[in-house]
């Protein structure tokens, strides 16, 4: 109400200001005419000088606001307005009228010495007289805070120095409420039940009867550990991936594929499962973290679709490292966006989101576009072709590369390329050139000794 009421008087003030330089100009009718000063006060109590703290009625009884004369001045005391802009304000205060007496006793000198706040004639911010009236409570503050610990310094000097037996029990038992705190933190849930943790669960749960479950849960749910009556057990609700009953409450009949019957079974169904399970399942069907071969090999041998995409995987992660040192194969490089980089970077890993469209199809042909754009260029490109094998076994012209995994076979030790039907391994012929090398540069330093 305060700042509205200022605001209003300010706008009519500045208003007359103008018209007045206005009807000066054109009767005098000369250029860069002094701007007329103006000084504004708001006045609560008649009797009260201007420029002190008084209180008054802002709807809130036993309380004071601070008092602020805005005043026009002169262009050389903008820097006392720029200074008082840059004040943030953190929070409006509210001062108890008692509270208020203290400050205003304590920073009195202070009180004298502030002078109306400035602004210039065509500045009409609210904010700004906010943040100053909340800049001339705070230095009352901070002063009156000063004198206080100054007080305080001087009554622990004058009491003596404190008791060390009493600062020692003090410590110690901090430091038992202390390691109380840590040893509570790691404890999760109560001594007979804890909540379901975040683990990806790849065994298929054996099937048990409900009785046989709910007593091992302690009779408890097993998503919030809320205390089951035995004549409600059957009210629970089983979740598929986790193996345990949960109450209404956990439990929406949410669907869900489960990663252990498409690892284990192929099984892509899906089954109900806890709202838990269901933000799990959901947050972890994009990610590359399944290694078929550490978790489903034989998985290759029971799907066909998914050995297919193996070999053609095998091919792409190849001829990708081949792209990469070509300096003409952006335009290849860039088929290798329509899928994830797991799929063309690391070799047998799979998101349950791919396996999925494997089982629909949709994988394979995708990815062998994909080849046949990559075989094209390496095909046309000089360079791809430079960085090729030629099988020194049969001695052939053409030129091999590590990708035709058909046809061709890489040397564990040296990694060079060979024809599969030409390759044996204790006959490597790079690998004996190595060896030869070796064994002559280990014998020269011996020779010049």
């Amino acid at each position: 109400m305060i700042i509205s009421a200022m605001e209003k008087m300010k706008y009519d003030i500045v208003s007359q200001q103008k018209a007045e330089s206005r009807s000066i100009q054109e009767a005098s009718g000369s250029l860069g005419s002094d701007q007329v000063d103006s000084e504004m006060t708001i006045y609560t109590n008649p009797k009260q000088e201007s420029g002190s703290s008084t209180s008054s009625d802002s709807g809130y009884e036993g309380c004071a606001v601070l008092q602020v004369s805005p005043k026009v001045e002169t262009p050389s005391h903008s820097n006392v307005v720029q200074e008082a802009c840059r004040c943030s304000l953190d929070e409006f205060v509210i001062v108890e009228v008692g509270e208020f007496n203290d400050i205003r006793e304590t920073c009195s000198c202070s009180y004298r010495s502030c002078k109306s706040v400035s602004h210039e004639a065509d500045f009409n911010s609210p904010e700004l007289l906010a943040k100053e009236l909340y800049q001339v409570f705070q230095k009352c503050w901070v002063s009156s805070a000063v004198k206080y610990q100054l007080a305080d310094s001087l009554n622990a000097s004058d009491s003596g120095v404190a008791n060390e037996e009493n600062v020692r029990k003090d410590f110690e038992s901090s430091m038992d409420i202390v390691q109380d705190i840590q040893f509570k933190s790691r404890i999760r849930g109560t001594e007979d039940w804890a909540p379901p943790r975040f683990q990806i669960i790849l065994d298929l749960h054996p099937p048990l009867k409900r009785e046989l479950v709910v007593v091992a849960q302690n009779f408890l749910c097993a998503g919030c550990g809320t205390p089951i009556e035995p004549k409600f057990v059957k009210r629970l609700r089983y979740c598929e991936y986790l193996g345990k009953y949960f109450c209404d409450c956990c439990y929406s009949y949410a669907e869900s594929c489960i990663p252990a019957r498409i690892l284990m079974m192929w099984d892509f169904r899906k089954y109900h499962v806890s709202n838990f399970s269901k933000k799990l399942l959901d947050s972890i069907w994009h990610q590359p973290i399944f290694n078929l071969l550490s978790i489903g090999q034989n998985l290759y041998a029971k799907v066909k679709e998914l050995d297919r995409v193996k070999d053609i995987q095998e091919q792409l992660f190849h001829i990708k490292k081949l792209l990469k040192t070509c300096r003409f194969a952006a335009s290849a490089l860039k088929e290798f966006e329509q899928v994830p980089r797991h799929l063309t970077e690391v070799l047998h890993v799979f998101s349950l989101e791919d396996l999925l469209r494997t089982k629909r199809g949709l994988l394979a042909p995708l990815l062998k576009d994909i080849l046949k754009a990559a075989l094209a260029h390496v095909a046309s490109c000089e360079l791809c072709q430079g960085k090729g094998f030629i099988c020194e076994f049969c001695r052939s012209t053409t030129v091999i590369f590590p990708f035709q995994t058909a046809t061709c076979r890489r040397c564990s030790a040296c990694r060079a390329c060979f024809h599969k039907q030409c390759f044996q391994s204790s006959r490597c012929p790079r690998c004996a050139r190595i060896t030869t090398r070796r064994r002559l540069l280990e014998s020269l330093p011996s020779a010049a000794t």
